[in-house]
């Protein structure tokens, strides 16, 4: 501790102590003088006695001090003792059972004695816990020192639930006696407490700033023992690892303050446990009430868990919130409180956790503060207990958190008393492990599939299981369990609907497998979003944008605002219900919402499911990067020893973004592993075959890609979903036969297309243009093309527009249209922007050393020239220019890509110029753009 705590209390209470002084020379002058020094614990009372017993030993008195014990107080004549034994260890002190009036009058004429020597100071410190026969005594003493040279100095605490015995009132409150009282400590006393820096110390080691004295005054209350303990925090915090000394700081003082005021840590927590021993046990007792109710604490409480009377327990409470320790009704630091609770013995923190949750029961507290207690004592098995923590744990999930409600499911478990109780827990429990690690909570799910078989396990409880192995492709558990509960029971019939409506959306293969169809009643008004959402995903599956489908899936999004976390999981389904109704825009924009709330919620499965929908959203719309960052995100959430229908979304759109991306490699890194059987009864297996499609078109093995698009196209027919906003199986197909060359079929296929029902998609009929467009003479493509542009644009799907900009530009170059140009550009800008590489290489002018002049246009650009109009002859950096001017950028624009200056820019145009035999930039664009066309 700072070696300068005790004169820096000392410098606070000079005063006092000079006071004191005066009453040590009046005793000193045959004239016997009494004070009490009063104050609340660790004030620094027997310091300053200490202090005094100095300065008397210096001025040549003698000295004899006693310390009381609250242990000694039983001990007759214990404190007088311990006076004989100072005097001469021959001295044999009055003992229990002597006459009291004898041993006063001894004691007096063995003090006497000595004061006839020499003055004398006799100090007492902490009075009040002196015996009753040795307080006689003094009192005898007291009543005769009128003559004598003697000072007797009493300190005594104030406590608070004690009043002074009538035998300590009479010796304390004798007319002759000065009284003194030590307050807490002043801000310029606090100061004073930190110890000087060494003459030979850095500036970095002056002391620190006002403020920092200030907020531990506030901290402590003033109180030194609390005070010296942050001081010697901070400096230990302040200190450099090495120990050399205090960091050097910034201004004053050994570093400015943190950001969260001064440093609370171990020392300080010691402190204020060392305090509360000191005022007493039921100090401690109180603390320890008050750290295990915490937040649920009042006063009423308090007093009930800890048997103290309600006022005193009230002093109790304002002398501990006096010193900082308490904000009311709970203390201040959560590091003490951690210090409090860790310091009581198990049995004790067990048996008062007990009452304190039967308590709060009943006192009608919510659920949430019942359960803290019961988790931190353990099974208890009473229906209250296990009611409480149920509820407590529906209200954490609610809440989004997630750990908490699991831990509240862990103990009803063992507080069940029968087994249907427990298994409705397991339930409940399964899912909530779920939520937390949705890849990892199959076995939770297929571990109830036996009650529910044996009729042990029935109703929501049930069927949530059911789900849940729908989920993770445990199809013949779930199976089985459905046709189990689907028994006619009027009451499960709505419940039922619900999971009819999961399985047509997603795991549609599964219906005709069912040996009695679902109830196909229709969703109440009243019925919860999660229904709403199942409902509208269904119908836009099924009808393509519905309009009734897209208001349920609004009345879903409305109804989130402020939902609870365990209503969420509608919202994932409201989202598909948008993308797959090509919606794109809404559907980024109630994603974005979602996803900003998202951290409000800790629900990882289905903030994992959020960002697997964003990032099909977002592979729509164009933005590959966020679709992979955002599948990627959501796939290491999902992915787990198995397959479950959310990985294989994300896996699917990793694999068709890659793809078009033009990172094959990763692309067929996702595609290693071998996908089970049950995927292909899923929509998300749907996904996986169309993207596994491109990805084998990308790579030209058409005939692959060519099986993919027909099986996803067949299971698509089989389940009454053929909508191409899901999977353009039609469109892929078409293509690979053009690659096979076969325009005849692709074009039928993309006829069929067309030819279906306008169900207001407009991506997807953007789409299906474009592909008209790719089966028609060269002539007939530029209308048809702008329209497909007109309608992919609108709708967002940036991707898609690209593409078809970069075809429309080679039917205007071989045209001989001049708008193949800038077409180009605007194509190869938007390809730019979605970051699809293998589409800019197409639109990019070629670096081989071919002529410019292939076609024909030779003529025009000077044919004795024509052979070093390739880019093949420039140097690299010259190249690198080229290629951005024929891209259109300008030379400023150039110079900020490259990191050059607009001068360097000119000088290599100028050689290009020369090493191509052409004259402007204009020549440039026109040479480039038809190696580039000419050669796709």
């Amino acid at each position: 501790m700072p070696t300068g705590g005790s004169s820096a209390v000392l410098v606070e209470r000079r005063k006092l102590l000079e006071q004191l002084d005066d009453l040590l020379t009046q005793s000193a002058r045959g004239r016997g003088a009494i004070a009490a020094v009063s104050g609340s614990t660790a004030m620094g009372k027997t310091t300053v006695l200490n202090a005094l017993a100095e300065r008397a030993t210096a001025a040549g008195a003698t000295v004899l001090g006693v310390v009381s014990s609250p242990h000694e107080r039983e001990v007759p004549y214990s404190a007088l003792a311990q006076l004989f034994h100072a005097l001469d260890a021959r001295s044999v002190p009055p003992v229990a059972g002597d006459d009291s009036l004898a041993a006063a009058q001894h004691t007096y004429q063995v003090i006497a004695a000595l004061a006839a020597r020499c003055p004398l100071l006799i100090t007492v410190d902490d009075i009040q816990h002196t015996d009753t026969a040795s307080l006689s005594c003094l009192r005898y003493v007291a009543q005769r020192l009128t003559r004598l040279p003697v000072a007797l100095v009493f300190t005594r605490g104030v406590t608070v639930e004690e009043q002074p015995s009538r035998i300590l009132h009479d010796l304390l409150y004798r007319t002759s006696v000065r009284r003194f009282h030590l307050g807490p400590l002043s801000r310029a006393g606090i100061r004073e407490l930190a110890p000087a820096p060494a003459p030979s110390a850095s500036a970095g080691s002056a002391l620190p700033s006002d403020r920092f004295f200030a907020e531990i005054h506030t901290l402590s209350g003033g109180n030194p023992l609390l005070a010296q303990a942050l001081i010697e925090e901070h400096r230990l915090r302040a200190a450099p690892e090495s120990g050399a000394g205090p960091a050097s700081s910034e201004c004053e003082g050994a570093g400015p303050l943190p950001e969260g005021g001064v440093p609370i840590g171990p020392l300080f927590h010691q402190a204020v446990l060392a305090y509360l021993h000191r005022i007493g046990p039921r100090a401690v007792l109180l603390a320890r009430c008050v750290a295990l109710l915490d937040e649920a604490a009042t006063p009423l409480l308090l007093s009930r868990l800890s048997g103290i009377d309600t006022e005193l327990l009230k002093r109790y409470l304002r002398l501990l919130t006096g010193i900082g320790v308490l904000s009311g009704a709970r203390l201040r630091h959560a590091g003490v409180r951690q210090a409090v609770l860790g310091e009581m013995p198990h049995e004790e923190a067990t048996a008062l956790r007990y009452r304190a949750a039967r308590l709060l029961y009943d006192s009608g507290a919510p659920p949430q503060a019942v359960a803290v207690q019961l988790l931190g004592a353990g099974p208890l098995h009473e229906d209250w207990a296990l009611g409480v923590l149920r509820e407590a744990a529906c209200q954490a999930l609610d809440d989004g958190d997630v750990q908490r409600g699991i831990r509240c499911l862990e103990l009803a478990r063992e507080c069940c008393s029968d087994e249907g109780q427990r298994l409705s827990v397991k339930s409940q429990y399964a899912c909530g492990q779920w939520q937390l690690r949705p890849a990892d909570s199959a076995p939770h799910f297929l571990a109830l599939k036996a009650p529910i078989l044996e009729g042990k396990l029935a109703g929501h409880d049930a069927l949530w299981v059911a789900e849940g192995m729908l989920f993770h492709l445990n199809f013949d558990e779930a199976l089985l369990a459905v046709e189990y509960l689907n028994d006619g029971d009027e009451e499960m019939a709505t419940a039922l609907h619900g999971t009819r409506m999961l399985m047509a959306s997603e795991v549609p293969g599964l219906l005709d497998r069912l040996s009695r169809p679902l109830p196909a009643t229709a969703a109440p008004a009243m019925s919860h979003s999660e229904l709403r959402a199942r409902h509208a995903l269904a119908l836009v599956l099924e009808r393509g944008a519905d309009e009734y489908a897209l208001a349920l899936a609004e009345q879903v999004f409305r109804s989130s605002q402020n939902a609870v976390t365990s209503q969420l999981s509608s919202l994932p389904k409201a989202l598909l219900a948008l993308c797959y109704a090509d919606q794109l825009d809404a559907a980024a924009k109630w994603h974005d919402q979602l996803a900003g709330d998202a951290g409000r919620h800790d629900a990882p499965a289905w903030r994992a499911q959020i960002a697997c929908v964003g990032a099909l959203v977002a592979l729509r719309r164009g933005r590959l990067a966020d679709a992979v960052r955002q599948a990627e995100a959501a796939y290491a959430r999902l992915s787990g020893p198995r397959w479950n229908v959310s990985s294989a979304l994300a896996l699917a759109i990793l694999i068709e973004a890659h793809t078009a991306m033009g990172d094959h490699q990763a692309a067929a890194g996702y595609l290693a592993p071998e996908p089970p059987p049950e995927l292909f009864f899923t929509r998300a297996g749907l996904h996986y075959l169309y993207a596994r499609g491109r990805h084998h078109l990308a790579t030209g093995k058409t005939y692959l890609a060519l099986s993919d698009f027909q099986g996803c196209g067949s299971l698509m027919r089989r389940w009454n979903i053929d909508t191409p906003a899901l999977a353009p199986w039609r469109l892929g197909e078409a293509e690979a036969w053009l690659r096979l060359g076969d325009r005849e079929r692709a074009a039928r296929l993309v006829e069929k297309q067309l030819a279906r029902p306008d169900t207001g998609l407009s991506r997807s009929r953007g789409m299906a243009l474009h592909g008209l467009a790719l089966v028609q003479a060269t002539a007939q493509q530029p209308p048809i093309l702008r329209d497909a542009f007109r309608l992919l644009e609108g709708s967002g799907a940036r991707y898609e527009a690209a593409a078809v900009l970069a075809d429309l530009s080679r039917a205007y170059q071989q045209l001989g249209d001049k708008r193949a140009r800038p077409t180009a550009r605007r194509a190869w800008r938007l390809a730019k922007s979605c970051q699809a590489e293998p589409l800019c290489q197409e639109l990019l002018p070629t670096s081989a050393p071919r002529s410019i002049g292939t076609g024909g246009s030779a003529e025009s650009l000077g044919g004795d020239r024509a052979d070093q109009g390739g880019f093949g002859g420039l140097s690299e950096s010259e190249r690198r220019v080229a290629m951005l001017a024929a891209q259109g950028y300008a030379n400023r624009e150039i110079a900020d890509k490259l990191f050059i200056t607009v001068s360097t820019v000119e000088q290599h145009l100028t050689r290009v110029y020369r090493k191509m035999g052409i004259r402007n930039r204009e020549q440039l664009l026109q040479g480039a753009h038809a190696v580039s066309y000419e050669s796709a």
